[in-house]
This record gives structure tokens, C-alpha cells and sequence, in this order.
């Protein structure tokens, strides 16, 4: 199989050139002046990728400005990453974007790269969103793309892969079993509301329902625990037999999660 990364591109998209304008265009190309340790990162990335699913083809990944749009695009065979999505936390452009909250923010740095392209890449290959019905099926449904985020970058912390703060990681850990329960109480895992299962796995400053020093995606975090016990209990288990697993009850059964 040919490795396609080893045809990694790296490019500005002219047709976004005038939307992003030229100081933004400036400062990516000065922030990623020399993108060799980006490069040799991802192709370390895919390595491990092609390591548990060697009959798959690789993408080819091109990186260009995008005028601060969507920041790891995917196609077949395709990753685009929007360099201008990157620029850090501190890049006057972002507090001047109306549209983007402090809390995405934070994650727009170079350190984020890595793990929104392996969670975008996982999202193309493996999600399938007719297999998630309620809560629960979510939670596990991105719990087990957040595993295969653990498979590609197992050097990485995961305050980078889930884009936490520390401080987030740690409440957290803290407050695993106080979530657990709050979720079984309120009968929340099998509820089908669209609302209520946003609530608890899209990107959000706080998780709605829990403390204000909660952060978002908690029900990500937590289907990501369940899927690591999952796969802790049951070595015999490989990933792409994980990945093609979508009974989501039984992966909670059979993980024994029961957090205390």
C-alpha cells in the first residue's frame, strides 16, 4: 500500500486568500514557517493508524488559510487543516471574530492540531449517525473516537486530545461518579431529545445541569472512560473490532463502569 502522507501538502487555498486578508495570511506563514515537526507528527500519527488498520488508505493532508472556516475539514481520502484556526490563544485576530466564544478559543493553538485531525479522521472512517439513537449511544459512539484518538497519539495528554484545560481534566476525575450518578438519576442515558443529548456532547463553556466550573462534553469525557474500561477489561478486543461495534449497551455492560 502506498503511504499517502508521504505527499503531504502544504498550501494556501487561493479562493479564501482575500476573505482571510493579508495580515492573517502573514502571520500563518510566520507561525508555520517550518511545518517539519507538524509533518513528522502526523506521519507518526497515521503510522500507528495504519499499524491496527493496514488495509486502509491513508489520506493525503493539505494545510492552507480558510479565512478562520471550519478548522480540520475531511473528504475521501482528503484532511484539509486551516492553519488560520491555529494561530494560539492569544492572537488579537480571534478576539476581533464576533463569532467565536472564548471557550473554542482556547483550543486554537498549535497543540490541538494532532487530535482534531485524529478525531475529524475517525468521525470520516468509523462514525456511523444513524447507529446512536439516545445518550448513551452517543457518549460511547464518541467515546470510542476518542479511543481512537489514545490509539494514534499515545504520547499526548489528554487535556490536548478532548481539549480540556487541566483544570478541566481534573474536575473531571473529581467528579466521575457525582456525573455517573446525576445522569442514571435523572434517567438522562436513554433519553432520544435531540436537546438533552446536545446538552452533554457538543462544545460548550459549561456542561448545562452541572456546576459552572464544569466544562463542556462531559458525556464525551465520560463515554471515553467507559470505552477505555471497556477495552481494559477485554485485551482480546482489537480496535477496528471496536470500531465496527455498535452495540452500545453491551460495551457499557461488559465494561463494568461503575466509577466510586
Amino acid at each position: 500500500m502506498t503511504n499517502s502522507l508521504t505527499h503531504l501538502k502544504w498550501r494556501h487555498a487561493d479562493s479564501r486568500y482575500n476573505r482571510a486578508g493579508a495580515g492573517v495570511k502573514a502571520l500563518t506563514d510566520k507561525e508555520f514557517s517550518n511545518y517539519t515537526k507538524l509533518e513528522k507528527q502526523l506521519k507518526k500519527a497515521f503510522k500507528y493508524y495504519s499499524y491496527h488498520f493496514p488495509d486502509k488508505e491513508l489520506p493525503t493532508i493539505y494545510t492552507y488559510v480558510s479565512g478562520f472556516n471550519q478548522s480540520v475539514v475531511t473528504a475521501e481520502n482528503i484532511i484539509g487543516i486551516s492553519l488560520d484556526k491555529y494561530l494560539g490563544r492569544n492572537c488579537g485576530y480571534y478576539q476581533q471574530l464576533s463569532t467565536t466564544p472564548q471557550y473554542k478559543v482556547q483550543n486554537m493553538h498549535k497543540n490541538k492540531i494532532l487530535s482534531d485531525v485524529a478525531f475529524a479522521w475517525g468521525i470520516t472512517e468509523f462514525e456511523d449517525p444513524n447507529a446512536a439513537t439516545n445518550l448513551l449511544g452517543n457518549m460511547i459512539q464518541k467515546g470510542k473516537l476518542m479511543y481512537l484518538v489514545d490509539a494514534m497519539l499515545p504520547a499526548v495528554p489528554d487535556s490536548f486530545k478532548i481539549g480540556y484545560t487541566p483544570q478541566q481534566l481534573e474536575w473531571c476525575q473529581m467528579n466521575e461518579p457525582q456525573m455517573w450518578t446525576y445522569l442514571i438519576e435523572k434517567e438522562m442515558l436513554y433519553t432520544t431529545k435531540r436537546m438533552s443529548i446536545v446538552r452533554y456532547i457538543n462544545d460548550s463553556p459549561s456542561t448545562s445541569g452541572f456546576p459552572l466550573d464544569s466544562p463542556g462534553r462531559t458525556g464525551v469525557w465520560i463515554g471515553w472512560q467507559i470505552v477505555r474500561q471497556y477495552m481494559k477489561k477485554h485485551p482480546e478486543v482489537t480496535l477496528p473490532q471496536l470500531m465496527a461495534n455498535n452495540n452500545y449497551q453491551k460495551i457499557l455492560n461488559d465494561s463494568g463502569y461503575n466509577p466510586e
